[in-house]
C-alpha cells in the first residue's frame, strides 16, 4: 500500500515502488494499492508498474489518482486484460486503452471512476468479457463522457452507477441501459440521462434511486414519450422489495403519472422516501402502490412550515393491514402540517408497532408541548410504541 503523500516526494515514491515491483518473478503479490498525485505529470512508471504486478500474479489492484487534472495521466497496460489471477480491480482517474482480448476469468469485482476510455464500446464489452463478475462500480463525469452505458453481465450481483455531469449541457445522447437478470441490488444517481432501459431484470432485492430522466432540460419536449420511458422504468422494479427514492425521482414519476395509476409494488416491504413539500400531498397515493409495505422511512425537504398540508381521507391498504414500522427522519418542530402528519400515521394504522420521530425544538417548552399533543392523538393499533428522539 503506497501513497505519495507520505514520502517526501514524488521521485522517493516513484524510487521505493520501482525497487519494490523489480522483484523476483517467482514471487507473487496478492494486493496492490497505488495512491498517486494526478497532478504530477512524471507518471511514466505507471504502465510498467502495473504490468509488473501483473506479472507478479497480482489479485487484489487498487489505483487511486488524485488531484484535479487528467495531465500525465497513463495508459494502463494491455496485460492488465489477461490478468488470470485477479479478483478484485479498483481504478480511478486512469485511461484505459483499447483491446482486441480480454482474460479475467476470475474477476468478482470491479469499480471503475471517472476513468478515460477511448469509446463507449471499451467499457461494454469489459464488463460483458468477466464471466463471474458480481460487484460492478461505475462513475462517470463531463471530463469522461460515456454516452450510453452498456451493462450486459449473467453474473451481476451488484451494480453501483453514478453521473455526476452538467444537467445544461445540450445533448440527447445520454443512455444507460442494464441487462443483468441476477442483480439483486441496484443504485442508480444520475442526473444526465434520460433513457433508462431494464432488459431481462428479475427480481433485485434492494434498489437505491436517485434520477431525474433528465427532466430539467427535456421540460417542453414529448410528454407522452417521458411518460413512457418512467412507466416502464418503474414497472420493471415492481418486484423490488426495499426502494430509497429521492425526492427529485419521487417528484417525477409523481408528475409523469398525474393523470394514471402509480406502478404497483406488491412486494415492497421497506421503503425509504425523501418527500419535498409540494409532494407530501400524494403520499397516500404512493402507499396505495405498496400494499404489503411493513416499514417506511421519511424524509421531508423543503418542508414549509406555514402551509397547509391535505391528506386523503381514503385509508391505504397498508396502514389497514401490514404496515408495522414508521419513522420521520427529518426533526420537526411542532408545525401544524408536521403533527397532521403525525396524526395521520397514528390514528389510521391498524397494526403499527413503532412510531420513531425526531424533535428539532429550540427550546424545552416547546417539547413539552409537542408531548402533551402527541398524547391526546387516538392511536388506531393499541400495541403501537411512540419514539420521540431529541
Amino acid at each position: 500500500d503506497f501513497d505519495v503523500l507520505e514520502f517526501r516526494g514524488y521521485y522517493e515514491f516513484a524510487s521505493v515502488v520501482h525497487g519494490f515491483l523489480d522483484i523476483p518473478r517467482e514471487t507473487c503479490i496478492h494486493k496492490l494499492k497505488l495512491a498517486l498525485n494526478r497532478n504530477q505529470r512524471d507518471q511514466s512508471y505507471l504502465t510498467q508498474w502495473i504490468h509488473n504486478a501483473v506479472m507478479l500474479e497480482v489479485q487484489d489492484l487498487d489505483i487511486l489518482s488524485c488531484g484535479w487534472s487528467y495531465l500525465g495521466t497513463e495508459l494502463m497496460p494491455l496485460s492488465l486484460y489477461t490478468c488470470e489471477t485477479l479478483v478484485s480491480l479498483k481504478l480511478h482517474y486512469v485511461s484505459l486503452p483499447d483491446f482486441d482480448y480480454v482474460s479475467l476469468p476470475r474477476l468478482k469485482i470491479m469499480h471503475l471512476e471517472d476513468n478515460i476510455y477511448p469509446n463507449d464500446a471499451l467499457l461494454e464489452n469489459l464488463i460483458s468479457s468477466c464471466p463471474v463478475l458480481e460487484d460492478l462500480n461505475v462513475s462517470r463525469d463531463l471530463e469522461n463522457i460515456v454516452k450510453v452505458l452498456r451493462v450486459c453481465s449473467l453474473s451481476l450481483k451488484s451494480l453501483i452507477l453514478v453521473l455526476d455531469g452538467d444537467r445544461y449541457i445540450e445533448d440527447d445522447g445520454w443512455e444507460v441501459v442494464i441487462d443483468a437478470p441476477g442483480l439483486s441490488y441496484l443504485s442508480l444517481r444520475d442526473d444526465q440521462s434520460k433513457s433508462f432501459v431494464l432488459s431481462s431484470l428479475s427480481s433485485p432485492t434492494k434498489v437505491d434511486i436517485d434520477i431525474s430522466f433528465d427532466s430539467v432540460r427535456s421540460v417542453l419536449r414529448n410528454v407522452s414519450l417521458k411518460r413512457s420511458v418512467v412507466r416502464n422504468f418503474f414497472t420493471r422494479l415492481s418486484s423490488v422489495r426495499d426502494m430509497t427514492m429521492s425526492g427529485t425521482t419521487l417528484k417525477v414519476l409523481s408528475r409523469s403519472m398525474r393523470h394514471e395509476p402509480l406502478p404497483q409494488f406488491p412486494n415492497m416491504i421497506q421503503f425509504y422516501a425523501v418527500f419535498y413539500n409540494s409532494d407530501l400531498e400524494k403520499l397516500p397515493n404512493f402507499l396505495e402502490s405498496c400494499p404489503n409495505l411493513k416499514s417506511l422511512v421519511l424524509e421531508l425537504e423543503e418542508f414549509k412550515k406555514n402551509e397547509i398540508l391535505i391528506l386523503s381521507s381514503s385509508i391505504p391498504k397498508c396502514l389497514r393491514s401490514s404496515l408495522e414500522y414508521v419513522e420521520i427522519h427529518t426533526r420537526i418542530s411542532g408545525a401544524e402540517p408536521e403533527m397532521k402528519l403525525v396524526k395521520y400515521f397514528l390514528e389510521n394504522s391498524a397494526v403499527l408497532k413503532k412510531f420513531t420521530l425526531q424533535l428539532g425544538c429550540k427550546r424545552m417548552e416547546e417539547d413539552s408541548i409537542i408531548f402533551r399533543e402527541l398524547l391526546r392523538f387516538r392511536r388506531c393499533s393499541a400495541s403501537c410504541e411512540v419514539v420521540v428522539e431529541v
